[in-house]
C-alpha cells in the first residue's frame, strides 16, 4: 500500500466528490493539488468539510496550490498546505500582507457616508434595470419587440415563461443533489480488531498420494512425479595400455525345427561361414516355430555374441548363417541356425588410448549431472507454483550405466546411461489449512493466520508408495475469523444505533470503529459495494 497518495483536482469537481477520491485512496496521507480558480476553492465551507472528514477517516490531507486563497482559507482550517512555486516564508509573507490588505479594505468599507451610498445604490440599480431592458429588446425578433415595448401582457408572458424554466431547472439540480446526497455518495466503513492468539505446533507431517487433509492424523495430499531418460557421452582418453578385446555384436537365432521351444546354454558356440567361433554372453531360449497349413514358419530371438578369441579377425560383417557346431550330425544342425544383420565389433591386440581413473571418475559425474539436470527440467515444467519440494523429497537413481573404455580412433571413449528421477511435492496452502484446522480443534474456535514462521525439517519417502513424512517448526499469530461478507449482508440498510449494536456483537472482536460518510448519512447503504469492512 503507498504511503503517499497524490490526487489532482478538477477545476469543476464538487467537495462531495473530492472527499469520495479520498475515502477511495489506501494511502494514509493525501495531497490534493487544487488549481487557480476552482470550484472548490471558492468556499471556506468546503475546507471545513475536508478537515472534518480527514479526522473522521484518520488521514493526513496536505494542500498544494499556487491560488493564495486556497492557501488562505486550508490554513484557516489547519489543514496543511503550501504554494509549489514560492519559498514557504515567502508564502507566509504574502499571506500576511493580504491579511493586512483585507483588514484595512474592512475598516474602510465601515468608514462611508450612508446618504452618498443611498444615491449611488438608487442610480446604479436604475442603470442596470435599463441595460437589462435594452439587451432584452436587442435580442427579441422585430415583431416580440413591438409587442414588448408598450411591457404589456406579451411581456408577462415571457417572464413567466423565464420563471418556469428556472424552477425546472432548479428542481432537476435539487433531485440531482438529493441523488447524489443519499444514493449515490452514502458510504459505510468498519473497521475491525479480531481477538489474536499465538500457537505452535513442532511435530511430524505426511504427505500421501492416496490421502486427503486430516487434522487427526496430520495428513496432507501428494503429488508423485516420475522421469526416466538415457544418454551416452564421449569422453576423451590420455591413458596408453596394452589390451587384447574380444569382438562382440548380436545375432538372431531362428527354430524352424518344431513347435517347441529350444533352450540354449550361456557360452554356445555359433560358427561363421569362414569358421569363427562366437559365444553367446547369456542363456536363451527360442521360442517353438509355428505350423499354418502344414507350413513351419520360423521364430526367433535376439542375443548378443562375444569372440572366441581377441584380435580385428573378429570384427566381421553381417553374416546370414551361423551354425551351432552342437547340433552338428543331428536334424536340429539344419534346424537351427543364426543370422548377424550388423557387424561384429571391438575385437583388437595392441596398445590403445585408455580413460584414467581420473578421467573415468570426471566422465561418470558429468554424465550423471546432465541427465540429473535433464530430468529437473522435464519434472519442473510440470509442476505449478503452488506445489512445495522439500529436502529429501526427491530420488535419483541411476539404473543402467556401461562404459566402454577402449578409446575410438579419435582417442575418445564412451559411457552409455539411463537414469530415473521421483519427486513427491504438495501443496502449501493443503499444509497451512491443516495446521488451522489442529488450531481450532484444539481451541474450539475456528482461526485464520495474521502471521507465521514454517520451517521444516529433512524428509523421507517411499517413491514407490508416494509418501513423505517430514518434521515441521510452524509458529503463527491466528486471529479469529471474521465472516465480513456475512457482515455486511447483516448491517446493509440499517439505521446507524442498530449498525453499532451488530458490529459490536460479532464474536471474536477485539475493538471496532464504525463511520457513515457523508456527515448527514445515518443509515447504511443497502448497496454492499458501498459498505467497506476492513479485517485486521
Amino acid at each position: 500500500m503507498p504511503s503517499v497518495k497524490k490526487i489532482t483536482v478538477s477545476k469543476d469537481d464538487e467537495v462531495a466528490l473530492v472527499i469520495e477520491k479520498i475515502i477511495d485512496a489506501e494511502a494514509k496521507e493525501i495531497v490534493l493539488i487544487i488549481p487557480r480558480f476552482s470550484h472548490l476553492g471558492e468556499s471556506l465551507i468546503n475546507f471545513r468539510l475536508l478537515k472534518r472528514e480527514s479526522d473522521i477517516l484518520g488521514k493526513q490531507i496536505t494542500i498544494e496550490s499556487v491560488d493564495n486563497k486556497v492557501i488562505e482559507y486550508a490554513g484557516t482550517n489547519k489543514l496543511a498546505a503550501y504554494n509549489p512555486f514560492l519559498p514557504e516564508e515567502k508564502a507566509q509573507e504574502e499571506q500576511e500582507e493580504e491579511s493586512e490588505e483585507k483588514i484595512i479594505k474592512t475598516k474602510k468599507k465601515k468608514e462611508f457616508d450612508y446618504d452618498e451610498y443611498r444615491d449611488k445604490k438608487a442610480v446604479s440599480k436604475r442603470i442596470i434595470v435599463e441595460e437589462e431592458e435594452e439587451q432584452e429588446r436587442e435580442e427579441l425578433p422585430v415583431r416580440q419587440r413591438e409587442y414588448r415595448e408598450p411591457r404589456g401582457l406579451g411581456n408577462k408572458i415571457v417572464s413567466f415563461g423565464k420563471l418556469l424554466l428556472k424552477i425546472i431547472v432548479l428542481g432537476i439540480v435539487l433531485g440531482a443533489l438529493y441523488m447524489l446526497g443519499f444514493s449515490i455518495l452514502p458510504r459505510a466503513i468498519v473497521k475491525i480488531s479480531a481477538k489474536t492468539t499465538d500457537w505452535t505446533y513442532k511435530d511430524s507431517i505426511v504427505v500421501d498420494k492416496a490421502a486427503k487433509v486430516d487434522a487427526a492424523s496430520m495428513t496432507i495430499a501428494g503429488q508423485v512425479f516420475k522421469s526416466e531418460k538415457n544418454t551416452e557421452m564421449k569422453f576423451p582418453a590420455s591413458g596408453i595400455k596394452e589390451v587384447s578385446v574380444k569382438a562382440t555384436g548380436k545375432i538372431t537365432v531362428y527354430n524352424s525345427y518344431s513347435s517347441k521351444s529350444q533352450p540354449l546354454a550361456k557360452d554356445t558356440r555359433f560358427a561363421s561361414p569362414d569358421g569363427k567361433i562366437f559365444h553367446l554372453v547369456k542363456a536363451i531360449t527360442i521360442p517353438g516355430a509355428s505350423i499354418s497349413e502344414g507350413k513351419i514358419i520360423p521364430r526367433s530371438i535376439e542375443a548378443d555374441v562375444v569372440a572366441d578369441k581377441a584380435g580385428e579377425e573378429y570384427n566381421i560383417g553381417p553374416e546370414k548363417i551361423f551354425t551351432i557346431p552342437g547340433f552338428k550330425g543331428t536334424p536340429k544342425y539344419q534346424a537351427f541356425y543364426g543370422e548377424s544383420k550388423t557387424a561384429m565389433s571391438g575385437g583388437m591386440v595392441g596398445k590403445v588410448s585408455y580413460p584414467t581413473a581420473g578421467e573415468l571418475k570426471t566422465a561418470k559425474e558429468q554424465i550423471s549431472k546432465t541427465l540429473r539436470d535433464a530430468l529437473d527440467e522435464e519434472i519442473s515444467s510440470q509442476i505449478t507454483p503452488e506445489m512445495k519440494i522439500i529436502d529429501g523429497a526427491t530420488s535419483f537413481n541411476i539404473t543402467e550405466q556401461n562404459i566402454n573404455e577402449v578409446a575410438d580412433a579419435d582417442k575418445n571413449f564412451s559411457i552409455f546411461e539411463k537414469a530415473q528421477l521421483a519427486v513427491i511435492v504438495f501443496n502449501e496452502n493443503d499444509l497451512k489449512n491443516l495446521l488451522l484446522d489442529r488450531a481450532s480443534e484444539e481451541s474450539g474456535e475456528e482461526y485464520e493466520l495474521k502471521n507465521y514462521e514454517l520451517g521444516y525439517g529433512l524428509a523421507r519417502g517411499d517413491f514407490q508408495t508416494g509418501k513423505l513424512s517430514f518434521p515441521v517448526d510452524f509458529k503463527a499469530v491466528m486471529r479469529r475469523k471474521i465472516d465480513a461478507e456475512g457482515l455486511k449482508e447483516d448491517i446493509a440498510g440499517l439505521p446507524d444505533i442498530d449498525l453499532r449494536k451488530k458490529v459490536f456483537s460479532v464474536p471474536g472482536l477485539e475493538n471496532a470503529t464504525v463511520s457513515l460518510w457523508p456527515f448527514w448519512v445515518t443509515r447504511v447503504p443497502t448497496n454492499l459495494g458501498k459498505i467497506k469492512i476492513e479485517v485486521d
